[in-house]
């Protein structure tokens, strides 16, 4: 069965950062599932997907804005110490979790998770950018299975989808 909308396809992929380096590598446990035509890989790597069958391989290089964004300057922020616990053990390299105020001191509008860059004794720096935000990726693609999905799975996806939706808006 070829690739096409309402398919439930599982892929073997490796993960290389514009340097070649391997980021990150599937396992028979860990691989990428998704559902065709429902936009939950970024859809340049869907595009090059369609119509294609088990065993097929294929690479894709995505640029910056296909894949994770340009990197952004205004997303690393100084955040006083003391704005975190006496007794937090962070260094870099962490995520935290910080709470995102709304403008002009309206109250908090939720949470946000933020790679900790740099630790001074007056602030911790923090970066809201995606590790490979600003970066060309290439994914080197093998379909493992492709098979129609079941109601109850499209309908599992959409309110996942819907539910990571609404947390992003909170």
């Amino acid at each position: 069965m070829k690739i096409e909308a309402g398919c439930l396809i599982q892929l073997e992929y490796e993960l290389r950062n514009s340097k070649g380096e391997v980021i990150e590598t599937s396992t028979p446990e860990t691989l990428m599932t998704y559902l065709h035509g429902n936009e939950e890989i970024p859809p340049k790597l869907e595009t090059e997907l369609a119509g294609r069958d088990v065993g097929e391989k294929v690479v894709v290089t995505l640029a910056p804005a296909d894949a994770y964004g340009e990197f952004n300057p205004d997303g690393i922020v100084a955040v006083p110490r003391s704005e975190f616990p006496e007794d937090a053990e962070i260094v870099p390299g962490d995520w935290v979790s910080i709470e995102v105020s709304g403008e002009d001191g309206e109250e908090a509008k939720g949470e946000m998770e933020m790679r900790v860059v740099e630790i001074a004794p007056e602030a911790i720096t923090l970066d809201a950018n995606h590790p490979l935000a600003g970066e060309e990726i290439t994914f080197d693609l093998k379909v493992a299975s492709v098979r129609k999905a079941e109601q109850e799975e499209i309908d599992a996806r959409n309110a996942e989808k819907e539910t990571e939706q609404e947390e992003e808006e909170s």
